[in-house]
């Protein structure tokens, strides 16, 4: 889990997932956060959640040195799965790092970089962390996170409580909170699976 910062599209965290082959020595992070500035109307597409993004493997050494470059904190979190369960998790990322299957359109609460990490993990657990995380209702709401990292910065919160609708004030699941990578980081060190 990378921390937030000032900058507009950094507010809400980051996520990555990174596997390190024992084997072969390889070690990537996977980033779901790649996106083109040079999109046409990509600011009014981002507050929209209209992007167009895509997953990119990265050296994780090197990826995680942008990061305390730029005085960002990193969270690491090694997850216990089993050597079938990484297997098979490495196996559907490289996949889905394949040329074809990368992009997708980015959604702030729906589908970004932390969702896309999850959903990965839900996969190959084979549907528990959802089970796990959908239980009952926190006290958090797309709105009450929106306006927790933007509010700070007005005219963000504005265009994107604009966008925003009646949908964003139901309480959510631990499972939907994770949109956010802070979430999903609280919910995987607490949640037991069999």
């Amino acid at each position: 889990i990378y921390g937030a910062s000032d900058i507009v599209f950094e507010r809400f965290g980051h996520d990555a997932l990174a596997i390190r082959d024992t084997l072969t020595g390889q070690d990537y992070a996977y980033n779901w956060g790649m996106f083109d500035f040079e999109q046409p109307n990509f600011y009014t597409r981002f507050l929209t959640g209209e992007t167009k993004y895509w997953m990119e493997p990265y050296a994780t050494a090197e990826f995680n040195q942008e990061y305390v470059r730029r005085n960002r904190s990193i969270r690491v979190q090694e997850l216990a799965l089993s050597a079938v369960e990484r297997a098979a998790l490495l196996e559907f990322i490289v996949w889905n790092s394949a040329e074809t299957n990368k992009y997708y359109r980015y959604d702030y609460y729906q589908d970004n970089c932390a969702t896309r990490v999850r959903d990965a993990l839900n996969r190959v657990l084979k549907g528990q962390l959802q089970a796990a995380l959908d239980t009952g209702f926190t006290n958090l709401t797309w709105r009450s996170e929106t306006e927790r990292v933007t509010a700070s910065n007005w005219p963000v919160y504005a265009g994107i409580e604009l966008a925003l609708g009646r949908n964003a004030d139901q309480r959510l699941t631990q499972w939907k909170a994770s949109f956010m990578p802070e979430r999903l980081a609280d919910a995987a060190a607490t949640v037991i699976l069999r």
